[in-house]
């Protein structure tokens, strides 16, 4: 599935007009049109909008609030570490991902937290079915944190 997600992102085939731009304006360095298409298909995207630094929210046509990615600075890669585990169910980060899902009350939503240089990297997913194919785009958002100049450079 990260293949038909890397090729989505590759070609933006399902990226609905008029979302790149909502993107960029709303939540500018911190989120892509593709993993969001992905997360919102079958909604119309209304709002995207960023009320913190380092944080943005999405919104449906419906009112509702579907995706809420942010960053949350910490003084170092280490103190990330050893703090975000803390904010996990299990209190482990996955060894591969570095990340960890938080439990869920119901299948409609998820929280994903993962380390990203100094950076704890939040990214949540409300009233839509969790499938393989929202969480494969939760990590594609997870990633492109990661690879961000915004966790890189500061």
């Amino acid at each position: 599935m990260l293949a038909v997600l890397a090729l989505v992102t590759a070609c933006g085939t399902g990226v609905p007009a008029g979302l790149p731009d909502k993107v960029e304006s709303g939540c500018p360095g911190l989120l892509k049109p593709e993993p969001l298409a992905v997360i919102t298909k079958g909604f119309e995207v209304s709002q995207v909008n960023s009320e913190e630094a380092d944080s943005c929210q999405v919104f449906v046509s419906t009112g509702k609030k579907v995706l809420s990615p942010g960053l949350v600075a910490y003084a170092s890669q280490e103190e990330s570490e050893r703090l975000t585990p803390m904010l996990c169910t299990s209190g482990l980060l996955d060894s591969a991902t570095k990340s960890c899902e938080v439990s869920r009350s119901k299948d409609q939503e998820l929280s994903v937290h993962a380390v990203a240089g100094r950076w704890n990297v939040r990214v949540s997913v409300y009233d839509v079915p969790v499938n393989d194919g929202i969480k494969e785009a939760v990590q594609q958002i997870v990633e492109d944190l990661r690879n961000s100049d915004k966790t890189r450079n500061t």
